[in-house]
Order: structure tokens, then C-alpha cells, then sequence
């Protein structure tokens, strides 16, 4: 027992000491030196105002860089990485990444990721990365450490099947490549070219599509070679004006292109390289040739009441995709103003009617009205439902027209617009006792002119109010 009491004894006073000697070390430490608190937050860095801006408004393409190109590693990608991305500071790619959730992971903040972008160079659209691809991320440049608390953070979309992945939804720009190279035109002067499709090596299938091989019958003895390219080309019916019924044109159809692989003296081999609908047998082949794309157009914030110009060129819609009677927003319609008209790719066009002088539209009477006079069916010279009837078609591209074009109508034969129909009028005013309201044109939708031919013209509906048919009114804004 003595042992025991002799050994606290001694003990005692050594632990005593020992915290005596702890306690006065952190109460002399250097003046000006904090203790680490060990439930302090860390502060995420403050992001500039101009980078903020850049984070939460940035739109990128909704459409995928092209082309794909197969690394020696053998991730593809439509970029040119830097070959040696090594050390601590590179981040390899995997599925599911985007710059916004990196950002938020090695950052801080996810409002940082276009300093990543800045950072990688390479990366052409901060929307599409891909697997496999290394990112250079420093640690951020910070302005104060004294940041507020910080907000919630949104959960940056799923990212899609492929591995490719959108930082946020972006915004469907007004035009995009498909509209150009997808849609068609209607013209007079085509002539039927000679390289055709000839087969396909999947001669189960009726129509082919991208990724597909097939034969055409043109080969290096035609001046034919490895590498060439050649727009698919489709001729369909010809388009009569829904007016007059005068003949406008054939149309013809852009569905595709194609890569020749390899050549024979007479034939060649090729891959489809773009499909916009099924490619088949007797599809035609042009030489491919890119086509001005006017990216820079703007949607108007809404319809005019009345123009103060009304003198500009003025013209109808004639024909439509698919060969839709009405159509509308983001869809394709033609009308008979061209390049001779002064029209160009990028022009605007306004879209209207007299609803006033209209009568009898959108009843069963107009349908048979329609049905009689304005769209023919491709079934040959003659019409359908009665003899063809001499054109009155007062167009401003009327130099088109010629005798010879001119039809010669049975006698006694009236003409193809009956002198009361005021649906469609010949003129912008009504004279005489035809003034007042019948006279009032409605502005309701808006179209941007894609391609042009010498008399017509492939335009894209940017707005529209109403359904869009065929004969309306169109004006040059």
C-alpha cells in the first residue's frame, strides 16, 4: 500500500507539469498566428464578375463537332489534344464528366469551369467533351478569400448515353446545317445528272442511310477518285403555282452525300457519309459544293401591324416539305421569288393574307375550291378534274414566262381564277368599290431565305401565328 501511495506521489506531480508546460506553449504562440478550428468552412474562392457571366450565359451548338477522329489510345474525338498531358495538375475525361461538375469538384465552384475552357485550348465548343480527352486544371486565381456564403448549386444536367456530355440545355439557334442541307429547290433548268446509285452492299434493305456502302456507276475513267465527295440529289413532281397553275418548276431534294472509297474504270465504290431521309436506287449525284449558312439571323420580337414600304418585291408561297398544305414554325416553304428578284441567302421575309377578302376560307367550299385549282397532282400533262387552262400569273418574276411556255386553252374555256374570287387578290389594294377593310393585309409569320434559284427560294419559317398555305402573300423585308 505504501508502494502504491509513494508511486502516485511521484506521478502526480509529472502530469501537472506536463500540462502546465502544453497549456502555456498555446497561450505563448506567435502573435498574429490563428489556431486551426477544426469545424471552420472553407471559403470558396471569389469568382469575377465577368467569368459569372460567361458561366451562367453561355450557349454552345446543340449539334456535335464533326468529325470523329480515332487517337492512337483509341478514344474518339473530334479534337486535337496535347500528346503529352502528364502530371498532376491533368485530369483524363471519363463518361459523365462536364466542365461545371469538375469545376465544382477541383475548384470549388462551379461557376469556374470557363477557366478550365480557357485553360484547354483545344476544346472548340465547352458544351461537347469527350472520354479519354486530358484537361489541364490549375488551381483558380483567387480574389478574396472573404467570400460569402455560398449558394446552392444546380445539378448540371444527366449526361447523354454516348459519353458526351451538355453543360446546360442550350438554346436551338434559328438556322442550323440541316435546314440548308436537308431541304431542296424548285427550278426549271435541272437536268438529270448521270452518276447514279446503282445498288448497296446490304441488298436486303430497300433505302440506305449513313455508315451505308454503295455502287455508283462513274469510275477514274470518268474522272472519278478516291476521296471525291457528291451531294444525293432526289427529283420529285413538278410544282404548280396555287394561283394561276401555271408550271414553276421540278422539285429536287437534297437527302444526303457520299465519300467515294475505292474506283473501277466504270464504277466506284462509296459510303454514305450524310443522310437527311432514306438514299435509294436511282438517287442522282452532283459534285458536293459547302453552301453559304446565314448563322447570324435573329427571330423577330413579334409581327408588324402595317408596313410603311409596301413597294418591295412581293411573291407566294408555292410549295412546302413533304408537300404540306399548311405548315408552320421551323418548317420549310418555297415561294416564286429568286435571285432575280434580288433575293439572297439571309433575307427576310414577312408572310401575310387579306382575311377580309378571304370569304369563304377554312369551309368545305375553299377545300373543294383547293382541291380543283391549286395544288396539282403529278399524273401527267392534263389535270385531273377538268381541260388545262391558260395561266394568269402576275408575279413580280415575270420575265420567267415565255410564248412558248404559254398553254393553249379550249375554246370557250374560262380562266383558272374565277374573276370573284377575292381569297387570294391580284394586287395589294383593292380599287374602287373593293377599297376599304378587304384591303387590309394580316402579318403572321416571319421566314429567312436559305438558298435561292433564279425564280424561287427555300425559306425557313422563323415565327408564325397561323398556319401557313399555300398561296399567301409574301414581301422582301
Amino acid at each position: 500500500m505504501r508502494i502504491g501511495i509513494r508511486f502516485f506521489s511521484l506521478v502526480l506531480p509529472a502530469v501537472l507539469a506536463l500540462g502546465w508546460g502544453v497549456n502555456y506553449a498555446a497561450q505563448t504562440a506567435p502573435e498574429g498566428e490563428q489556431k486551426p478550428q477544426p469545424d471552420q468552412k472553407v471559403a470558396a474562392p471569389e469568382v469575377p464578375a465577368e467569368m459569372q457571366q460567361k458561366a451562367k450565359t453561355y450557349k454552345g451548338s446543340p449539334v456535335p463537332p464533326k468529325p470523329l477522329q480515332k487517337l492512337p489510345d483509341g478514344h474518339w474525338t473530334p479534337y486535337s489534344p496535347p500528346a503529352n498531358a502528364q502530371g498532376a495538375e491533368w485530369y483524363i475525361i471519363v463518361k459523365g464528366d462536364t466542365l461545371s461538375q469538375l469545376a465544382q469538384q477541383k475548384l470549388g465552384t462551379w461557376l469556374l469551369w470557363p477557366q478550365i475552357w480557357d485553360q484547354n485550348t483545344y476544346i472548340k465548343d465547352a458544351h461537347w467533351i469527350y472520354p479519354g480527352d486530358p484537361l489541364l486544371i490549375a488551381k483558380p486565381q483567387v480574389v478574396s478569400e472573404a467570400a460569402p456564403e455560398e449558394e446552392p448549386v444546380a445539378t448540371p444536367p444527366a449526361p447523354a448515353e454516348s459519353g458526351m456530355a451538355i453543360d446546360e440545355e442550350a438554346l436551338q439557334p434559328p438556322i442550323n446545317s440541316n435546314d440548308v442541307y436537308c431541304s431542296g429547290f424548285v427550278t426549271k433548268s435541272f437536268q438529270r445528272p448521270h452518276m447514279t446509285i446503282l445498288a448497296g452492299q446490304r441488298a436486303e434493305t430497300v433505302g440506305w442511310a449513313k455508315g451505308d456502302v454503295v455502287y455508283l456507276n462513274e469510275g477514274k475513267k470518268d474522272g472519278v477518285e478516291p476521296g471525291n465527295e457528291y451531294q444525293v440529289l432526289r427529283m420529285y413532281q413538278k410544282v404548280y403555282h396555287p394561283v394561276s397553275g401555271r408550271e414553276i418548276g421540278t422539285f429536287v431534294q437534297r437527302t444526303g452525300k457520299v465519300k467515294v472509297l475505292a474506283v473501277q474504270d466504270h464504277t466506284c465504290i462509296a459510303e454514305i457519309t450524310e443522310s437527311c431521309d432514306e438514299i435509294f436506287k436511282g438517287n442522282v449525284l452532283v459534285p458536293w459544293r459547302p453552301i453559304p449558312i446565314p448563322w447570324d439571323v435573329k427571330r423577330s420580337e413579334g409581327m408588324p401591324l402595317q408596313l410603311e414600304d409596301t413597294s418591295k418585291a412581293k411573291g407566294r408561297v408555292v410549295y412546302s416539305n413533304d408537300r404540306l398544305t399548311t405548315t408552320g414554325m421551323s418548317n420549310i416553304i418555297y415561294i416564286d421569288l429568286g435571285s432575280k428578284s434580288q433575293l439572297v441567302p439571309g433575307d427576310k421575309i414577312w408572310i401575310y393574307r387579306f382575311p377580309a377578302a378571304e370569304g369563304t376560307q377554312g369551309t368545305m367550299l375553299d377545300s373543294v375550291s383547293d382541291l380543283y385549282r391549286q395544288q396539282k397532282v403529278d399524273v401527267g400533262i392534263k389535270d385531273l378534274y377538268r381541260p388545262q387552262k391558260v395561266g394568269t400569273y402576275r408575279g413580280t418574276d415575270a420575265q420567267e414566262t415565255t410564248a412558248s411556255e404559254a398553254k393553249v386553252a379550249p375554246e370557250g374555256a374560262t380562266q383558272s381564277v374565277r374573276k370573284d374570287d377575292q381569297r387570294v387578290p391580284k394586287g395589294e389594294e383593292f380599287k374602287g368599290k373593293d377599297a376599304g377593310v378587304k384591303s387590309i393585309p394580316v402579318y403572321f409569320a416571319e421566314g429567312v431565305v436559305l438558298t435561292t434559284e433564279a425564280n424561287t427560294a427555300c425559306v425557313k419559317v422563323l415565327l408564325s401565328s397561323q398556319d401557313i398555305a399555300y398561296g399567301d402573300w409574301v414581301i422582301l423585308q
